[in-house]
């Protein structure tokens, strides 16, 4: 008997990813660079996986006084989540949705300090997580482009080991705010 369950979810769960809708979407917003995946599991359901991996850097900047000079900073970025959203039925080109997003965020950054003839490397990384309660709603074009928009409050926590020289220590920081995207997305 629960092989037979077993059987029946399988087939159940095969068929819904299926008749799913995929795409593929950006966020139409210059610096941020958030890829999404839309899966519409059913016409009132999305799940949106989300990533971003992102490298910055600056080659000098100089402080007077006293003479310090920061070189070779570099900071990578990688943000990996899902959201899982409601739908409401098109009403005349425009779908609202709402939901959340919850993900994972790991930021690196290294550089090199000079105080006149003495140079220090500095590391910092920081682990922790994002949930942002989301409403949105995007405009059809036509069943393939859709655009758009969101706004969330999100939550994030971080947990960063810092190294400064020979010495290391461990912070805890949060931040609350809003945020708002505008989503390019295209269905396959």
């Amino acid at each position: 008997m629960k092989a037979f369950a077993a059987l029946l979810v399988t087939f159940f769960c095969i068929g819904n990813a299926a008749s799913a809708e995929y795409g593929v979407g950006i966020s139409a917003k210059s610096d941020n660079g958030l890829v999404y995946v839309p899966i519409d599991v059913s016409p009132r359901f999305r799940v949106e996986p989300y990533i971003r991996y992102s490298t910055d850097g600056t080659t000098s900047f100089e402080t007077s006084p006293p003479q310090v000079t920061l070189s070779g900073q570099e900071t990578e970025t990688l943000e990996a989540g899902v959201g899982i959203f409601g739908l409401a039925l098109p009403h005349e080109s425009l779908r609202i949705y709402y939901g959340a997003r919850a993900g994972y965020l790991n930021i690196h950054t290294s550089f090199d300090l000079h105080f006149g003839s003495e140079t220090r490397h500095e590391s910092d990384t920081s682990v922790g997580y994002h949930v942002a309660p989301t409403f949105g709603f995007e405009y059809l074009f036509n069943s393939h482009f859709t655009l758009g928009g969101e706004a969330a409050y999100f939550y994030d926590h971080f947990e960063s080991d810092e190294f400064f020289g020979s010495t290391s220590s461990s912070v805890e920081s949060e931040g609350t705010g809003t945020e708002a995207f505008l989503i390019l997305r295209y269905y396959f």
